[in-house]
């Protein structure tokens, strides 16, 4: 399912981001307006003095247009909401209903029928880590040792082996075209490169871009998965080949 649930972050930086355009058109028209008013007092077109001021005036609305938005997004009720996995708060304009990323560990939170599915505890029977995973997960990958797990029995919890044929390899993801929607992959990449937008933005134009080296499979496949979701295209690789895994 996909993620419909706007968190707080995303809506202050979509509203901050159009301020910040209105801002800059508002400045333009304003000083345009400005010069255009000096030049009509040097030639002495007096007539012409009001579609001038008229320019100002509306240079001052469209940057207070802009302050308002931003202001109005700021003020917004919020409702804090913890990652059941790593315990990451996230901010939301309401409850969720529908399965999101967590902007922390990036795994998916899954819901069904409006409610969040229960996790619960696992160790690893290899180096004994101890993991959440989704009630409905039948296989799952080690943080520690990035053993692929699988559950024999669902219904329980101890009942875990490890796959023999898993290579123990960690992963890299690598952005390859951002698609259709940039502004909404570069609001992601924030969080993923821990950057701000402009430089985020900057990375953007410098593709392929590695957006993380070396980490378990479960993570760069949850990070895979949420930039296809926005429209780009990811890929992920064994850290150290040259080629993408095949599949991804």
């Amino acid at each position: 399912m996909a993620q419909t649930t706007n968190s707080r972050s995303d809506l202050l930086e979509r509203a901050y981001e159009i301020a910040v355009r209105l801002a800059i058109r508002g400045v333009v028209i304003l000083v345009v307006s400005a010069v255009l008013l000096w030049i009509l007092k040097l030639v002495n077109l007096y007539q012409l003095w009001p579609v001038a001021a008229l320019g100002m005036a509306a240079g001052v609305v469209i940057m207070s247009v802009g302050w308002f938005r931003a202001n109005r997004a700021r003020q917004r009720p919020s409702l804090a909401v913890y990652c059941p996995y790593c315990e990451h708060q996230m901010m939301f304009l309401a409850q969720p209903t529908e399965d999101y990323t967590c902007e922390g560990c990036h795994r998916r939170v899954q819901y069904e029928n409006g409610l969040p599915v229960p996790v619960r505890d696992l160790t690893c029977p290899i180096c004994r880590a101890s993991h959440k995973v989704s009630v409905k997960a039948v296989r799952f990958t080690c943080d520690k040792c990035n053993r692929g797990l699988t559950l024999t029995d669902p219904n329980d919890p101890k009942s875990i082996v490890a796959e023999a044929s898993d290579m123990m390899q960690n992963f890299d993801v690598i952005l390859t075209q951002v698609g259709r929607n940039p502004t909404e992959v570069a609001l992601a990449l924030q969080d993923i490169l821990v950057c701000n937008l402009p430089d985020a933005r900057r990375q953007m134009e410098a593709l392929p871009l590695t957006l993380v080296r070396n980490v378990p499979e479960r993570k760069a496949d949850a990070i895979r998965r949420r930039i296809r979701e926005l429209g780009a295209t990811a890929v992920v690789r064994l850290t150290g080949d040259a080629a993408p895994r095949p599949g991804r």
